[in-house]
C-alpha cells in the first residue's frame, strides 16, 4: 500500500511539472476556433497556355490590420497544369508548390500567382474563424482570370470571387458564385486549451495506473 501512495504522489508531481511546462512555454489559452475546407475548381475551360491567375484574398473587416485570423492552404494540384510566378501583399507569404499563408495583417492581403491551366485547381483550406468586434467580419475569397484579365466565368458579378468566406462565426458559411467551384468540409481544427491536455494526460497517466500490478507489502 505505501509503495502505490509514492506512485500516485509521482504522478500528481508529473501532472503538475507538466502543466507547468505549458504555461511556461506560451501554450495556448484558449481554443482557437477554425474550419478545414477542401475546394476544388474546375479550369478546363481556361487556355492551356501561361498567363492565367489565381487569386487569394484576406480582407480584415475590423480595418485595423489586427492579425487575428489566418489562412493556410496545402495539398495544391493543378490538373496537369504548371505553375508561374507568385506574388504577395500584407501579410501574405508562401507559394503553391508547397504552402500559402495569409494573416490579416493589413487592410488587404493577397497572394497571387500564374499558371498554365489543366483540368483543374484543388487544395485544402485551413481558416481559423475568430469574430472581430464590430459590425464587419473579416473575408477570405477566391478569384481566378484568364490571360486577358478577365475572371473565370460564371463568378460574383460584382467582386470576381468564385468563393467566399466572411468569419462572422466561429462556425462560417462558404458561399460559392459558380458551378466550377466544389467545396467539401472534413471537420473543425483548432488548439485546445492546456486545461484540456493537462486532463488528458491526467486521464492517461491514471489508466496506466491502473494496470500497475498491486505493490507487495
Amino acid at each position: 500500500m505505501k509503495g502505490k501512495m509514492t506512485d500516485m504522489k509521482n504522478l500528481l508531481l508529473q501532472i503538475i511539472a507538466i502543466a507547468a511546462l505549458l504555461f511556461t512555454f506560451g501554450a495556448p489559452t484558449s481554443f482557437a476556433a477554425g474550419i478545414s475546407v477542401n475546394v476544388s475548381i474546375n479550369t478546363s475551360g481556361l487556355p492551356t497556355g501561361p498567363g492565367s491567375e489565381i487569386v487569394f484574398i484576406f480582407t480584415d473587416g475590423s480595418g485595423l490590420g489586427d492579425a487575428n485570423n489566418t489562412a493556410t492552404l496545402t495539398n495544391f494540384a493543378l490538373g496537369g497544369g504548371t505553375l508561374g510566378i507568385s506574388s504577395t501583399s500584407g501579410g501574405a507569404r508562401g507559394d503553391m508548390s508547397s504552402t500559402v499563408s495569409l494573416t490579416d495583417s493589413s487592410l488587404l492581403n493577397f497572394f497571387a500567382e500564374t499558371f498554365s491551366a489543366g483540368t483543374s485547381v484543388s487544395f485544402l483550406l485551413n481558416l481559423t474563424t475568430n469574430v472581430d468586434a464590430g459590425g464587419t467580419p473579416d473575408q477570405f475569397s477566391i478569384e481566378i482570370l484568364d490571360p486577358s484579365g478577365n475572371f473565370l466565368s460564371p463568378s460574383d458579378p460584382l467582386t470576381g470571387n468564385l468563393l467566399a468566406i466572411n468569419l462572422d462565426s466561429a462556425s462560417p458559411s462558404v458561399s460559392t458564385f459558380s458551378s466550377l467551384v466544389n467545396v467539401s468540409t472534413p471537420g473543425p481544427v483548432g488548439t485546445p486549451e492546456p486545461a484540456t491536455i493537462l486532463l488528458l494526460t491526467a486521464g492517461l497517466a491514471a489508466i496506466a495506473l491502473s494496470t500497475k500490478r498491486p505493490t507487495t507489502l
